[in-house]
């Protein structure tokens, strides 16, 4: 499996007067490997977390490395860091809107897309015309990518991972602390930077229950959250110590809905047995327009996919789904 970073200038797209790059690691599978229509699948992260989910690593554990299953499998695997997050450009927080997200997105992926399909990413690495571009995102990456297809189009196919179209909630270990949980984003709404996840209360909510199956060992859970969540001290390696003030917008019923209705391509709801999708089987209703809607919902599966035992089960749906569609 062959590796390259680059840094992808967003500045036009992010509009916000000054540069803007996103960081990038793209992962080749073996040319031999590459079905008759190139599949690629471009993956971006929740908040608090970096590209590195999407190809985690931990001493004394296999398996975990999302990109290297599916780079087996003939597919390109596109990992991206948001603009203000990760090791992209960290402009002032509150500036970054649902917008931004989504311009900067899109104009990510178009050329990376571009370098794939016209061959130049690479000397070594083929052009792949007729590139099939595939979305996914975890929880607020999965908002961005509702985000971006809704307003731009940019994907095939989208699967927007561990988020409601309808209403992204926090799952907590009773119906009451569920309930207080979404309470407290009672006074946000879309557009209102003056909010953030610094100035959202956190106190008395649990965020290992919905983040964590009890499977998940013991310490691969300490490396998520010994540096602290949602705002964090220190980060692992897969975790970003910055969040966009507007993540905190996609926990408002309704958020998406516009963008969501807008959507005209196949899309696939992945959500774990414990997640922050309330009713998954309702979320088809937010995607009127789109001709092929499925949902799956992985067992002992919490909101962490990747983190989880029966993560393989998602990512061979997705594979799965993604050559069928492209295989049209």
């Amino acid at each position: 499996m062959q590796r390259i970073e680059r840094r992808i200038d967003v500045s036009g797209a992010a509009g916000l007067g000054e540069p803007v790059e996103m960081a990038v690691s793209i992962f080749l599978p073996d040319p031999a490997a590459i079905p008759k229509r190139p599949v690629a699948i471009f993956a971006v992260p929740g908040g608090g977390y970096s590209r590195a989910y999407y190809y985690l690593s931990f001493a004394g554990h296999d398996g975990y490395d999302e990109a290297a299953w599916h780079v087996a499998r003939g597919t390109v695997y596109i990992a991206i860091d948001h603009v203000g997050v990760g090791e992209s450009s960290i402009p002032d927080l509150s500036r970054i809107s649902f917008q931004t997200l989504a311009a900067t997105h899109d104009s990510c992926v178009r050329q990376i897309a571009a370098m794939i399909e016209q061959g130049t990413l690479d000397p070594g690495f083929p052009a792949c015309p007729g590139l099939f571009r595939m979305g996914m995102g975890q929880s607020m990456g999965g908002g961005v990518t509702i985000l971006a297809q809704g307003r731009f189009g940019t994907f095939d196919a989208i699967a927007p991972c561990g988020v409601s179209a309808i209403h992204t909630a926090l799952p907590q270990r009773n119906a009451e602390e569920f309930e207080a949980g979404k309470r407290r984003f009672d006074e946000i709404s879309v557009g209102d930077s003056s909010h953030s996840h610094l100035t959202t209360p956190h106190e008395d909510v649990d965020y290992v229950y919905p983040f964590h199956w009890e499977d998940v060992p013991a310490d691969i859970l300490e490396a998520d959250m010994e540096g602290g969540y949602p705002i964090r001290r220190t980060a692992p390696d897969f975790g970003s110590l910055t969040i966009p003030h507007c993540a905190v917008q996609m926990m408002t019923p309704g958020c998406f809905s516009a963008d969501a209705a807008r959507i005209t391509v196949p899309v696939l709801v992945a959500v774990g047995e414990r997640d922050t999708c309330p009713d998954p089987r309702a979320e088809p209703s937010a995607y009127s327009a789109s001709p092929d809607i499925g949902v799956f919902i992985v067992p002992r599966m919490a909101h962490m996919h990747n983190f989880a035992s029966t993560r393989e089960l998602l990512w061979a749906r997705l594979h799965g789904w993604t050559r069928m569609l492209a295989e049209g």
